[in-house]
């Protein structure tokens, strides 16, 4: 009896599909998408999403971050709609691989010419590599300080903003 009970378990197991895989890409973090309503994100996320002072949002300009299951991701809000997701901790890898923490030669190894790159605004040592969609309507930015990958954003024009919303 214990061996059919077993033979069924692993015939439901193997039709039992995989979760999407939680990385960024040019299009957003997983189903998380650049547009989505803060419902909207919160659904897909599967958790509570809070400001980082624990005040209500504020729906013309703020970051929420999940309380749960996705640690160092960070939702940028503008007029009630996403426009930029953020990773601060290695935790969250793009499709090609690339976590916070990477050096940015390997970064530049694996983009090359397809990277735009731009001085830092604060640090003289540092960058910001873009890597943009055809449309350049979307895309993906690694913040670099001495080197490495520090943070890693994906979404619209908003990714190019360094001060909060402006």
């Amino acid at each position: 009896m214990n061996i059919r009970l077993m033979a069924v378990a692993a015939c439901l197991a193997g039709s039992v599909q995989a979760a999407p895989p939680w990385v960024l890409t040019t299009r957003g973090y997983g189903p998380v998408t650049p547009g989505l309503s803060v419902p909207e994100a919160r659904r897909l996320l599967g958790t509570r999403l809070h400001t980082f002072e624990q005040q209500p949002m504020d729906p013309d300009c703020d970051h929420l971050y999940p309380a749960s299951g996705h640690p160092g991701i960070s939702l940028m809000v503008q007029n009630g709609r996403v426009t930029r997701i953020g990773a601060d901790t290695p935790d969250t890898a793009t499709r090609s691989g690339v976590r916070v923490g990477d050096t940015a030669e390997s970064v530049r190894r694996r983009f090359g010419d397809a990277l735009e790159i731009e001085q830092h605004k604060y640090d003289d040592n540092g960058q910001y590599f873009y890597l943009w969609e055809t449309s350049r309507q979307r895309g993906i930015k690694f913040e670099v300080i001495g080197g490495r990958v520090v943070t890693i954003y994906t979404g619209d024009e908003s990714i190019r903003l360094v001060e909060g919303c402006a």
